[in-house]
């Protein structure tokens, strides 16, 4: 009787530590993934600074009778803020924890929400950059 009731709960066991196993790999993904997303807001104080010094930036040059091409060039900057700003807010408006998804389902969403995310803080981060360069090249006009 013992070596049946092993042979029974040996396989149970194996099953129920895979289990466990999945759920905390799930946890860490979705961990994972939730890191990016604080990473990028971190960044959104940068896009609403850089969308402000670029607007007076802007106003200021536009007072001054400076040529259309510089006012264009730092609209184009805050319009691509904007859409950086935009893409953030898109992301965290779909993302839906997968609590109610099975393992492999959940996994699945996480890694393509990770690969989301990254494409976020690429947006964000190369838009950024490019403002910040635009804004000191402009800068110097006033």
């Amino acid at each position: 009787m013992k070596r049946k009731l092993l042979l029974f709960a040996l396989p149970l066991l194996l099953l129920l530590g895979c289990t466990e196993g999945g759920a905390s790999e799930q946890q860490e993904l979705e961990a994972t993934v939730l890191a990016k997303h604080d990473s990028a807001m971190a960044r959104m104080g940068d896009i609403f600074k850089l969308r402000r010094n670029l607007r007076t930036l802007r106003d200021t040059l536009a007072t001054h009778e400076t040529d259309s091409a510089t006012l264009q060039a730092l609209s184009k900057e805050l319009e691509g803020l904007n859409r950086a700003d935009e893409v953030m807010m898109d992301w965290m408006h779909n993302y839906k924890a997968p609590d109610s998804l099975q393992h492999e389902q959940a996994m699945t969403y996480l890694r393509q929400e990770l690969q989301k995310i990254e494409r976020v803080q690429v947006v964000m981060d190369s838009t950024i950059a490019a403002a910040q360069k635009t804004y000191k090249t402009y800068e110097q006009q006033q």
